[in-house]
C-alpha cells in the first residue's frame, strides 16, 4: 500500500513583513496540486487549513518578536495536527504561509517520531537569528534557530520542551544572504551548510555525500523548501525573489536524489506569493519538487503526456 500524504495549509504571513504569502496554500490548490500529485501516483488527502488571524486584527506586541502570540498559537495547532497524522501512519505536505510555519510543522513531526528526525533546509537566508540578534523582529528569521534550541524559550518550547532538531541533524542548502550573527552561530555550533558558493565551486557531488551522511544518522527526514532558494528566473513567485539562487536543473536534481535515497516523512513549501508569479510557473515547480522529494515524478512532460493521453 502507498503511504497517504496529508496536505495541510497554514496561511500565516505574520512571521515577515507582508509578502502576500498568506495566499500561497489556496493558490497551490487553485493550481490543482492534489490532482497533479495524484497523477504522479501519490495518494493525497487534503485536510484543510489551520485558521490564522489577519495582521490588521492584531497588535505587533514585542518588537523583537512581532506577532508572537498568534504565531505561537498557530504553531501549537499545526504541531498537534502534524503529529496526529504522522502517528496515524501518514506523511505530510505543509503549504505556507511564510517560513515561520515550519516551527509548528516540524515540531509536530519531531515529537511524533521521538526526535529521530533530520532536517534538510533549503533557503537563501539563514533563519537562525534570535530575539537577541534580530534586526527586524520578524520571526520567519528565527524559527530554524528555535528548532535547534537556540533563542527565546517561548519559541524553542513549542509543543513540548524538547529540542526538535539536534544541531548535528541539520543540513542547510542554498544560503546566499546570511546575517553576521547567523554566520557566527554556524561557526560556533559547527552547523552543516552547503551554500550557493559551494554549489558553484564544487558541484552537487559533495552535497549528495552530506545528504547520505544525514540520512545515516536518523530514521526520518523533513524537507523545508523556501522558494527563494531558487533563482527568480524559475521562481518569480517567491516572497523574496532571489537573482542568485539554484537553477532549475540543480534544484530538481537535488530533489530527485533525496526522493530516491531518503526516508522523507514530510515537506513544507513556503513563501509563495502568487501575485508575483508568472503564469503559475513557481507553483508548477513547487508541485514538481514535492513529487520528487517523495520519490515520484511530475513535470511539464508528464503533465503534457497526461493531457494528450488517448481516450
Amino acid at each position: 500500500m502507498k503511504n497517504t500524504i496529508s496536505l495541510l495549509g497554514i496561511p500565516l504571513d505574520l512571521g515577515a513583513k507582508n509578502l502576500g504569502v498568506d495566499m500561497g496554500a489556496s493558490a497551490f490548490r487553485y493550481q490543482d496540486i492534489v490532482k497533479k500529485l495524484m497523477s504522479a501516483d501519490m495518494v493525497i488527502e487534503d485536510i484543510g487549513d489551520i485558521p490564522c488571524k489577519a495582521r490588521d486584527s492584531l497588535a505587533i506586541g514585542d518588537p523583537k518578536m512581532k506577532y508572537l502570540d498568534e504565531i505561537l498559537r498557530v504553531s501549537e495547532e499545526s504541531a498537534k495536527k502534524v503529529k496526529q497524522h504522522i502517528i496515524k501512519g501518514n506523511k505530510m505536505i505543509v503549504l505556507g504561509g511564510d517560513h515561520s510555519i515550519s516551527l509548528g510543522a516540524i515540531s509536530g513531526a519531531s515529537v511524533a517520531v521521538k526526535g529521530d528526525i533530520g532536517l534538510i533546509y533549503f533557503d537563501a537566508h539563514g533563519d537562525m537569528n534570535t530575539d537577541k540578534t534580530t534586526t527586524t523582529g520578524n520571526i520567519h528569521g528565527m524559527h530554524l534557530a528555535s528548532l535547534m534550541g537556540f533563542g527565546n524559550k517561548k519559541l524553542t518550547g513549542i509543543y513540548d520542551n524538547t529540542t526538535k532538531i539536534a544541531k548535528q541533524n541539520l543540513l542547510h542548502i542554498g544560503g546566499n544572504d546570511l546575517d553576521e550573527a547567523e554566520v557566527q552561530l554556524i561557526k560556533k555550533e559547527n552547523l552543516v551548510t552547503y551554500r550557493i558558493f559551494d554549489v558553484l565551486s564544487y558541484g552537487l557531488g559533495p552535497l549528495f555525500g552530506l545528504i547520505d551522511t544525514l540520512q545515516s544518522q536518523v530514521k526520518y527526514l523533513w524537507i523545508s523548501l523556501d522558494l527563494d532558494v531558487i533563482d527568480s528566473v524559475y521562481a518569480p513567485g517567491a516572497g523574496m525573489p532571489n537573482k542568485a539562487g539554484l537553477s532549475y536543473r540543480e534544484i530538481t536534481t537535488i530533489a530527485q536524489y533525496i526522493g530516491e535515497k531518503c526516508t522523507v516523512i514530510g515537506v513544507d513549501v513556503v513563501e509563495y506569493n502568487p501575485l508575483q508569479d508568472i503564469d503559475g510557473q513557481t507553483a508548477e515547480l513547487g508541485i514538481e519538487l514535492l513529487a520528487k522529494f517523495f520519490g515520484h515524478n511530475y513535470s511539464w512532460y508528464t503533465n503534457y503526456l497526461e493531457k494528450n493521453k488517448i481516450k
